[in-house]
């Protein structure tokens, strides 16, 4: 017997069901498309829900002409006003979530697998066998190997804060990225994976760090250091940098354009501002576990607005 969609399932399905509405409406633009990747990247359930709703469509599209006048034509639907037509077809479609379920997990093999992961806007605290401390913040991912002869961390995505408990010469912490990797005996580091480069910023005691074709840099207290495959460039830390794990995010004359780049990494969906307000300038304290209040915290500091066409698609813009 297949198994019931769970409720998460359930609502990825419906925001997909929202999506194929709008961009089979006729009117979506390139900030739609735009704003439906953003979506689908977000999470992998909402990855699956999409492929979900592209193979029901195809498999509708193939079946015989005197069946499918018996059936739900997504795009069919997408042009009229009831989207919720669009998800009940879904669902039912996809026959009580067996098959889905199965390309689901399918997703998760494909890039969203690790040992251990965050979901976006969720921070997860780890205690490692050793008894080191792991945090990963929003959407991140890491994989934990450890031996005999060495403790190693590989990060998959995003950001993380390490705690390194002692572990002598003969087993060292090593984190591995793309870009190098980071050797500790005893430090609190953390690490953040962006495409370009990896930033390795130290708070207390030293870290090595390694570019995967390049020479090893001592990172000691108070120091970050960007890497990429062949150089390390150090400088001073900011020491607001490790707030994420306190929940805040702190912005000291901030860039708007910037401050809303890092809002954006905390929630599902496309955040950005009209090029007419993103140099604006502005500081304070936020709580990174309700971004919709953080925003109306910007638009009561600043001459801007918040737009809403979905609660995936927001733009700030001028007063």
């Amino acid at each position: 017997m297949s198994a019931a969609l769970d409720d998460r399932q359930q609502a990825a399905l419906e925001q997909a069901a929202h999506w194929y509405a709008r961009l089979h409406s006729g009117a979506a633009g390139s900030e739609d498309r735009h704003a439906w990747q953003a979506w689908r990247k977000a999470e992998p359930l909402n990855d699956w829900a999409w492929q979900q709703a592209e193979s029901l469509q195809r498999r509708l599209q193939e079946m015989p002409a005197r069946l499918s006048g018996r059936t739900l034509d997504l795009a069919g639907q997408a042009h009229g006003k009831d989207r919720r037509n669009v998800l009940k077809g879904m669902v039912l479609l996809l026959g009580g979530g067996a098959m889905g379920w199965t390309g689901y997990q399918q997703v998760q093999r494909q890039h969203w697998l690790a040992d251990f992961r965050s979901t976006v806007g969720r921070r997860l605290a780890l205690t490692l066998a050793d008894g080191s401390q792991v945090q990963l913040n929003t959407d991140s991912a890491v994989d934990v190997r450890y031996e005999p002869g060495q403790r190693l961390l590989v990060l998959r995505q995003g950001q993380i804060m390490v705690s390194t408990a002692p572990g002598g010469a003969d087993r060292p912490f090593i984190l591995r990225t793309p870009h190098g990797t980071i050797r500790a005996l005893d430090a609190r580091f953390s690490v953040y994976l962006s495409e370009q480069q990896t930033r390795v910023s130290v708070y207390e005691h030293q870290a090595t760090v390694t570019p995967l074709r390049g020479q090893p840099h001592l990172l000691g207290d108070g120091q970050q250091g960007l890497l990429n495959t062949t150089t390390c460039t150090t400088g001073a830390l900011d020491s607001s940098l490790d707030a994420w794990t306190r929940g805040l995010l702190i912005a000291n004359d901030r860039r708007l354009a910037d401050l809303l780049a890092e809002i954006g990494r905390y929630r599902v969906g496309w955040l950005r501002c009209d090029p007419a307000i993103a140099d604006l300038r502005i500081s304070g304290t936020f709580r990174l576990d309700n971004t919709d209040q953080v925003l109306r915290a910007i638009a009561s500091a600043l001459p801007v607005h918040i737009e809403t066409r979905t609660p995936y698609w927001v733009t700030l813009r001028p007063a």
